[in-house]
């Protein structure tokens, strides 16, 4: 892990040199062949499904094949263990419950005499990604179905990359939320075909869930022609700890978002670099037991900081600069720090706070803002799956009120149509 320390002169620019280089790629081969394959399915529709299929996941399929509706559950109940079920129906059950409170309200507001609404409709379709290759997180059905019913989408879609044997997780996960549309298709070309349609695939308004590069690269391909969440990066946290803390703890948190990706990115804070030290040699005898060791040895060197501070209590400067996408306050006194805190996209309390529950179990959403966009977005929520629609009711009163003022403003903005509609209602 790289040390930086907040006294050298140089520490924010190093600092963000060592957070621009993970998403400082050229990826320009890649966005030219994903706008060559979005092309494709809109031109070819479910043949260039097929075709890519073949090509990507190696997986010969024909029309039939794409789509898998009304799963059965004898195709994943003897393959799956019945306590992992009941453990992610708790999980459901949680977050069913946390997401309700977000449910927004409609509201009527009266000025002399117009009536103002504010009215909440959920979104007709939405199109939901589940990853299956590298990465499968059955977990994230979870969070992304959710928010979806619970807004009241009547149309969701599921796509899941084709091949011989699907995760019986995630088949499970897909009955128990009673998904009845699911197409077995991965990869860019499945944004387009969600995006565009083909004879087999009618399109959706807007595109949620993680990807690969292809996948993120297609989700902005087809932004503007169809909504999308946001483009989601490599996992990242941040972890603010002391000499006080148990380094264990703090060494196991790094790791479990080291494990995700060679591209995640861990940061540990201190105000002590002995403690700094300890966590270092204790991940390293850990992560040697795990099987992802090489993964999580990669993202360290790679992208793993830790930052030396003199005083713990300035650290949210430093946080609010990176914005990372989870932050696990070990320190006491912790909820000080809140107000202080802005450009976070969710934050863990207290060492017992393992970043792991809210990534399956507790009830708040996993889907979160990376690569420092959390200055400027949100965790995934109800309001994601829905749209406002502003209502204006004008009688007579309220007309006569506001119509000169109207006058004024369109002459000058030089609009003499705009100047004409209300004038012309004030001749009897």
């Amino acid at each position: 892990m790289k040390i930086l320390d907040q006294k050298n002169i140089s520490f924010y620019k190093d600092l963000k040199k060592n957070l621009k280089k993970r998403y400082n790629k050229n990826n320009n081969n890649l966005n030219n062949l994903v706008k060559k394959i979005i092309i494709d399915v809109k031109r070819n529709g479910d043949k260039a499904l097929i075709k890519y299929a073949k090509k990507f996941d190696n997986i010969k399929i024909k029309k039939n094949d794409l789509i898998k509706k009304n799963i059965k559950k004898n195709e994943f109940i003897n393959e799956i263990d019945k306590n992992v079920l009941t453990s992610f129906r708790k999980a459901i059950t949680n977050v069913v419950k946390f997401h309700k409170k977000q449910i927004p309200k409609n509201y009527i507001h009266n000025n002399f005499g117009a009536k103002l609404y504010s009215q909440w409709k959920p979104l007709d379709s939405v199109g939901l990604y589940i990853p299956g290759g590298k990465a499968v997180y059955p977990s994230s059905i979870i969070m992304n179905v959710i928010p979806a019913k619970i807004a009241g989408v009547k149309r969701i879609v599921c796509v899941t990359p084709p091949c011989k044997k699907i995760n019986p997780y995630i088949l499970a996960l897909l009955y128990e939320l009673k998904i009845k549309e699911i197409y077995f298709i991965g990869g860019a070309q499945a944004i387009a075909a969600l995006a565009y349609g083909t004879e087999t695939i009618k399109p959706v308004n807007k595109i949620f869930g993680p990807g690969n590069d292809f996948v993120a690269s297609a989700k902005k391909h087809v932004f503007g022609k169809v909504g999308i969440d946001l483009i989601a990066g490599p996992s990242e946290i941040v972890v603010l700890a002391n000499s006080k803390n148990n380094p264990d703890w703090v060494a196991c948190d790094l790791m479990a978002q080291a494990e995700h990706d060679i591209n995640s990115q861990s940061i540990l804070i201190t105000d002590n670099k002995n403690f700094a030290k300890k966590v270092l040699n204790i991940i390293k005898k850990l992560s040697a037991k795990l099987n992802k060791k090489n993964t999580i040895s990669k993202s360290l060197k790679n992208n793993g900081i830790i930052i030396l501070i003199k005083n713990i209590e300035k650290s949210f400067e430093i946080i609010n600069y990176i914005a990372p996408e989870h932050l696990h306050l070990h320190i006491k006194k912790n909820k000080k720090f809140l107000n202080n805190l802005k450009n976070v996209g969710s934050i863990f309390i207290g060492e017992y706070a393992s970043e792991s529950f809210g990534d399956y179990i507790v009830g708040t959403n996993h889907v979160l803002p990376t690569f420092g966009s959390a200055k400027f977005s949100s965790g995934l929520g109800v309001l994601d799956f829905m749209k406002r629609n502003s209502i204006i009711e004008i009688n007579r009163l309220s007309f006569n009120q506001f119509a000169k003022d109207v006058e004024k403003m369109a002459d000058v903005e030089g609009l003499e149509a705009h100047k004409l509609s209300v004038k012309i209602r004030q001749t009897k």
